[in-house]
């Protein structure tokens, strides 16, 4: 179960992560650098926490419910805790963010939950 769970779970991680380089390239062409890389860092703050998520929930010991209920929770915590802190870094490291670029592709790979749930 663990590896079915972490090949899928790594296929919408890699999904965000295609997604996050294709906008942020986009955008570098059409609107250049300091656009592209706010545009990378949004994406980033997506991706980044769901593969803490997904190592945390792999490195799960046991089988039964209560050990993976307890796992998930812990997981949520990483993931949502990454999530408050890369976006606190974002706006104190770099003043001149782009927030519309930033925030359309961090709202991009959050979309990426909802396709894979369509095809899976």
């Amino acid at each position: 179960m663990v590896g079915l769970f972490s090949s899928r779970a790594l296929y919408v991680v890699a999904l965000q992560l295609l997604i996050t380089v294709a906008i942020a390239l986009v955008l570098m062409v059409s609107k250049g650098g300091e656009t592209a890389v706010s545009a990378f860092l949004g994406g980033a703050i997506g991706f980044v926490p769901a593969w803490i998520y997904v190592r945390k929930m792999v490195s799960a010991k046991g089988g039964d419910p209560q050990t993976l209920l307890r796992a998930q929770y812990k997981a949520e915590f990483y993931k949502f805790a990454a999530t408050a802190l890369l976006f606190a870094l974002t706006f104190v490291l770099f003043r001149d963010v782009s927030a519309l670029a930033l925030f359309m592709t961090y709202l991009a790979t959050l979309a990426v939950y909802w396709v894979a749930l369509v095809m899976c």
